[in-house]
């Protein structure tokens, strides 16, 4: 393992942001996303992308909110439709959505005057998103309004000390979980239910991270990009840039960094950050097959996740891991950020626990008619 460095960094560079305006960039983006499915509407003044059969799906279905603030596209926008989210709430760039944001969203998801099934909210595990959302949700309830709301908190990089009562950041777990609990709504399953299986698999996923540089806003057309030092990598970044769990130098192998970034996810002796509980770090009992995405933070290519996936997938069956489904693309971004994610659900064990592993594989292969999910 590479002793941890405190290299100081160099001086910021200038990169490029191909928009037309900064303040203007999330309703052009998400604007842009009904060009691409037309089945998809946006509510502008609200920043909202939704389904187009809302107003009948939520007669007689549970409906699901993800938001989060702008600049991790596609989330949550890309996963808009058919036997996945019912709508997602956008921010400004890494800023949370506000109270009335998110209620609106709330109240388009919920049938008037009649009997609704309910609705889940889901953000990432963020300060500004749980207050926001807080808000929202109390006066939502106020109002006679069914919400269930789970913040996932999947990022391993921040152990238990770290994160004291705030807890771990939000990386791409939530998507892993709400791809069950969609397709659980879809079929018609109870709120109540469908917030049970959601709430199960967040607790059974863990993500890592790596960035090979860090992220650019665009708060101009022309930004300031702070580096990394040279011949550096940073493990456990944040989505934002937050500081990760250490800087690496000189940068290790393709195969050495993903045995450690597994050791962080697997290693149940580590109790600062054995989140996902497997039976075993090696050869576990019962719970050893496990679905795994590989995720791009904004620039890294599609190759190179396949590299990446291929050498975790080696590695996890020599600890004696069956990895039974995996799926890789830009899903969870940080705009321009070079640097992947490696995220890990623990599948139920055979006797199963909140569902059974048939179900969850059956829920996982759920065709979907969204933009970004790649199947």
């Amino acid at each position: 393992m590479a002793a941890e460095t405190q290299t100081k960094a160099p001086a910021a560079k200038e990169t490029f942001h191909f928009i037309n305006d900064p303040a203007d960039a999330i309703n052009d983006a998400l604007t842009g996303l009904t060009y691409l499915k037309p089945s998809l509407s946006y509510n502008r003044e609200y920043k909202i992308v939704y389904r187009n059969d809302l107003p009948v799906f939520n007669e007689s279905h549970v409906t699901t909110i993800g938001f989060a603030g702008g600049g991790h596209e596609p989330m949550f926008g890309g996963f808009v439709g058919h036997n996945y989210l019912s709508t997602y709430v956008s921010g400004n760039i890494f800023a949370s959505p506000t109270a009335a944001q998110i209620f609106e969203a709330i109240k388009m998801c919920q049938p008037k005057g009649g009997r609704s099934m309910g609705t889940l909210v889901v953000c990432g595990n963020y300060t500004g998103d749980i207050l926001n959302a807080g808000l929202a949700i109390t006066r939502a309830q106020a109002a006679g309004y069914k919400v269930h709301f789970t913040p996932v908190g999947d990022d391993v990089a921040v152990g238990r000390k770290k994160g004291g009562k705030v807890g771990r950041r939000g990386l791409s777990g939530h998507l892993v979980a709400l791809k069950s609990a969609c397709a659980l709504a879809q079929r018609g399953e109870s709120l109540e239910r469908v917030a049970e299986v959601m709430e199960y698999v967040a607790a059974n996923v863990g993500t890592v991270g790596v960035a090979f540089d860090r992220v650019a806003l665009p708060n101009a057309t022309i930004t300031d990009l702070q580096t990394l030092p040279p011949a550096t990598i940073e493990l456990g970044m944040g989505a934002h840039g937050e500081p990760g769990l250490q800087q690496i130098s000189p940068i290790p192998t393709p195969e050495a960094l993903t045995s450690q970034m597994l050791d962080l996810l697997l290693d149940v002796s580590d109790t600062d950050r054995a989140f996902i509980p497997f039976s075993k770090s090696t050869h576990p009992t019962g719970d050893d097959e496990v679905v795994m995405l590989l995720n791009s933070l904004g620039s890294t290519s599609d190759e190179v996740l396949a590299r990446f996936a291929e050498i975790a997938n080696a590695e996890l069956q020599g600890r004696g891991f069956k990895v039974r489904r995996l799926t890789l693309g830009p899903l969870v971004t940080s705009l321009k950020m070079s640097g992947c994610g490696i995220t890990v659900w623990r599948l139920p064990p055979d006797g199963g626990e909140a569902m059974e592993r048939k179900l969850a594989l059956e829920l996982w292969d759920e065709q979907v008619d969204v933009v970004a999910w790649r199947q």
